[in-house]
């Protein structure tokens, strides 16, 4: 039923979409606890984040966020053209995997992240073959370094924002100087503004510092293991599908999936960082996991087997709904 919907296009998943985004807002306002906290020392997010005190504040800022990110992977994966137009798998994954890794007691920062990291991946990727992209360049620069000052863990970001430069462009030292300058402006205003008030300066630094000091082995919720050993394996799957298919039928297809890779690659250091959990793991990758798993699922022949899949996954996420409820 699900696969049929989401093969469909935008008008095809759009009920689809909204149902499950509304119901899974009313469950996860109604759970009583979150499974795990967030753990990085994130200055602004975690100065606005104590300021709310709302329940419904703290979900409505949650589900506006995944919103957001939803609509970013829509516009990449249609605008973009890097996965066929009537193909919903990824935008429906990214949200399924999201509100899965959503907290109903405090405001994520990884939902924050991930915004701004797609809105960074878009206007890169609309550099591709256009003349003079530098406005792109700066935007995504720009507000990707605003990002690491909201949440510092979109510090594995920025390595990747360069290899996607590579991957698009050819080398242009014009376009390389507007991105380091659309990187070093937020911290040279954050800087002057901390130096003024005497306030946390340098802390870009030592929280990056932080952040890789302490890398460990992550700590799984048992309420989660089931929704990530799923998506572990169907990301296998679906990447061994890619190797033998190919990477897609034009050169923009194949470098995104490119692209993609070396995500995965960067996001490994978000894996082993000092409080990293089960939700903050599944929310790093879950731009990949819904690229690779949503194109593969979408060329699937069976659509008994494809409902089949997306129905494990969803039980697996209601499994985590009720950790939230402890009802199991």
């Amino acid at each position: 039923m699900f696969a049929g919907l989401l093969n469909k296009g935008f008008r095809g998943s759009l009920v689809l979409l909204i149902t499950v985004f509304l119901v899974s807002f009313v469950i996860n306002y109604l759970s009583p606890l979150g499974l795990e906290e967030d753990h990085y020392p994130n200055l602004f997010y975690n100065y606005f984040a104590e300021k709310i005190g709302s329940k419904l504040a703290i979900n409505a800022l949650n589900f506006i966020f995944i919103g957001f990110g939803v609509l970013l992977v829509s516009l990449i994966s249609v605008n973009q053209e890097i996965v066929d137009k009537q193909n919903y798998f990824p935008v429906f994954l990214y949200m399924l995997v999201c509100i899965a890794g959503v907290s109903p007691t405090q405001i994520t920062s990884q939902i924050f992240t991930n915004v701004f990291v797609l809105f960074a991946i878009y206007k890169l990727l609309d550099t591709y073959r256009v003349d003079n992209p530098l406005k792109q360049i700066f935007d995504a620069a720009f507000w990707l370094s605003v990002s690491a000052f909201i949440t510092i863990s979109s510090i594995i970001s920025f390595p990747l924002f360069f290899v996607i430069l590579l991957i698009l462009r050819p080398f242009n030292w014009r376009e390389w100087m507007i991105a380091l300058v659309g990187f070093i402006i937020p911290v040279f205003i954050y800087e002057s503004m901390a130096y003024l008030s005497n306030f946390n300066q340098w802390y870009l630094f030592d929280a990056t510092r932080l952040y890789f000091r302490f890398m460990k082995s992550p700590s799984f919720s048992e309420y989660y293991l089931p929704l990530f050993i799923s998506l572990v394996f169907l990301l296998i799957i679906s990447f061994l599908y890619s190797m033998v298919t190919g990477f897609g039928n034009t050169v923009k297809k194949q470098r995104t999936k490119s692209i993609l890779i070396w995500f995965i690659f960067f996001s490994t250091f978000g894996f082993f960082s000092g409080g990293a959990n089960s939700s903050n793991i599944i929310l790093i990758y879950s731009l990949p996991l819904s690229f690779f798993i949503g194109d593969f699922l979408f060329n699937l022949k069976q659509l008994k087997i494809t409902n089949t899949i997306l129905a494990i996954l969803i039980f697996c996420v209601v499994v985590v709904f009720l950790g939230q409820f402890q009802l199991i």
